[in-house]
């Protein structure tokens, strides 16, 4: 094998998402797990643009989000030499963002679902000797067949990063929220009882569940948590194990300690399945009802709901409007010892919408999926103004409707490491759960 026969493509990131994509941070963790697993089994690794894909043999993309679909998208959907039949090298494109390939699958050879640290080497040994990949949990395209998302064991070198030094010390979660692709296409895997993400954050802003968070002993400067869903209601029906007196005890034990203020970022679904004003309003006014000792600053970041792959909730119906973004910055609560507010950052329907139809893309889509991505028009638009326009020019009903389980979904390929059959159990029952009045707690969860 010739030195750096295999790159790592570095593309121009989306807006939304970081300033560069130099595969030194923690952004590209993921790629430079892999990165390490390949320079172990002797593979050297090195970086191309679009412009200089064409110098190497093979090439690696790393879709860290949906975001960087597009991304990845308008970096080379209209560069002659990657279209298909003039590339004369192969692309392998994997990472937490891979769950549908359907809008890239003509700029890609090979897409590979979920953790392949294990087995990406004997995936390059191949592909530089001429053969061709059959593997369970990779799709070679642009065929569409059913695949099944790889599990694998914690990764144990450390990865040493501009931000540090990582070890992996868990995967997936134990919670199984039923909107979470994270918890859904990763197997729970820990050699300790942390599930805190601090190392990523340089130890300045920890990410904690809620429950973690109330064991914190000491004053904190920088919390990260979610909430997930606006009220009790919400929470409780798709899996979120969060009550409003939880909610409250968490604000008041980061207000119990001495010294300056506590921020916590508190992540939040906006838009969920028969939400309504009402449940809104249950959020800020239990909010209002915690009585920090020391001031406390809460900032709600509420990303709009996603229907995510392979999860019970990838069947239900998508809501554009109420647009949180319009909330952004806007103050909830405030008070000597208590202000809350909405993130200055909270997505717009249209960015909403644009992941949407990625991941609940078919061959149909390819026509609306490029005029996102290079119409002049729709960028030079208003979110509002973006949607009504597609609106007029191309059918939404399969991104924004909802789906019986048991019909076939945009998605079909693609399998967790629960059967599907179970997962639409776990839907159905969460159905006859939000049709009920009153949603209490209940453990259902698939071990």
């Amino acid at each position: 094998m010739k030195k750096n026969d295999v790159a790592f493509l570095v593309y121009k990131p989306l807006k939304q998402r970081r300033k560069n994509n130099s595969f030194d941070g923690n952004d590209n963790i993921g790629a430079l797990v892999i990165i390490d697993a390949l320079n172990c089994g002797g593979i050297d690794v090195g970086f191309c643009s679009p412009e200089t894909a064409h110098n190497f043999r093979i090439v690696l993309v790393s879709l860290t989000s949906t975001y960087d679909v597009i991304a990845f998208y308008k970096s080379v959907a209209i560069m002659p030499q990657w279209q298909k039949s003039k590339r004369a090298f192969k692309v392998v494109a994997g990472g937490f963002g891979m769950q549908n390939p359907i809008t890239i699958r003509n700029y890609i050879d090979y897409a590979v679902f979920g953790r392949a640290h294990d087995f990406i080497c004997k995936i390059i040994d191949l592909l530089l000797g001429g053969g061709c990949v059959q593997h369970e949990s990779v799709m070679c395209l642009p065929d569409i067949h059913n695949v099944k998302i790889a599990q694998a064991p914690l990764y144990e070198n450390k990865i040493h990063f501009k931000g540090g030094v990582w070890r992996e010390a868990f995967t997936g979660c134990p919670r199984k929220c039923k909107f979470c692709y994270f918890t859904w296409s990763r197997k729970s895997t820990q050699n300790s009882c942390d599930y805190s993400q601090s190392i990523l954050t340089d130890g300045k802003s920890p990410e904690l569940t809620w429950d973690q968070m109330m064991l914190i002993e000491k004053k904190a400067g920088r919390i990260r948590s979610a909430i997930d869903g606006f009220s009790e209601r919400l929470r409780f029906a798709y899996g979120k194990k969060i009550s409003n007196t939880d909610i409250i005890n968490g604000i008041e034990h980061l207000g119990s300690f001495g010294g300056n203020a506590t921020v916590l970022t508190a992540y939040n679904i906006s838009n969920m399945p028969r939400e309504n004003e009402s449940d809104r309003l249950e959020l800020y006014e239990t909010i209002a009802r915690a009585k920090p000792k020391t001031r406390v600053i809460l900032v709600l970041q509420s990303t709009p709901f996603r229907p995510s792959l392979a999860t019970p909730m990838q069947h239900c119906e998508v809501s554009l409007y109420p647009a949180t973004s319009s909330l952004s910055a806007s103050v909830i609560f405030d008070s000597p010892k208590l202000r809350a507010m909405h993130s200055f950052s909270n997505e717009s329907p249209y960015s909403q919408l644009e992941t949407v139809i990625i991941e609940r893309a078919t061959e149909a889509t390819d026509k609306l999926f490029y005029a996102i991505c290079f119409s002049p028009r729709l960028k030079s638009l208003s979110s509002k103004e973006a949607i009504s326009v597609i609106k007029k020019n191309f059918d939404l009903t399969q991104y924004l409707r909802r789906y019986d389980p048991e019909e076939k979904h945009p998605a079909w390929f693609l399998n967790g490491y629960i059967s599907r059959d179970k997962i639409i159990n776990i839907s159905k029952k969460m159905e006859l759960k939000m049709a009920a009045p009153t949603v209490t707690l209940q453990n259902d969860e698939v071990e």
